[in-house]
């Protein structure tokens, strides 16, 4: 940062330092912009690899479940004919 300007002494020079001292400010806030987005863009990436995984988990699980349900129909069918039949 600069220094304040005194009242009533503002040169040409003064105009030029100022305006050069905010590109250099500005240079470093772009700067620290173009790491922060590349930061995002890469959280971003990651935020979406664990959606997949997370869809693929709850898939994985509900045909398990999907799976569970008709093998314990299956079992109980098995076990009603074979029921039937020993007696």
């Amino acid at each position: 940062m600069t220094t304040p300007i005194p009242d009533g002494s503002i040169t040409v020079k003064d105009l030029f330092l100022e305006l050069k001292g905010l590109r250099e400010d500005l240079t470093r806030v772009l700067v620290h912009m173009e790491a922060v987005d590349t930061r995002n863009t890469a959280a971003d990436r990651m935020h979406l690899d664990y959606e997949s995984r997370l869809r693929a988990l709850e898939t994985f699980r509900y045909k398990l479940a999907g799976l569970s349900v008709l093998g314990g129909v299956g079992a109980g069918w098995v076990g009603y004919i074979l029921g039937h039949y020993v007696h």
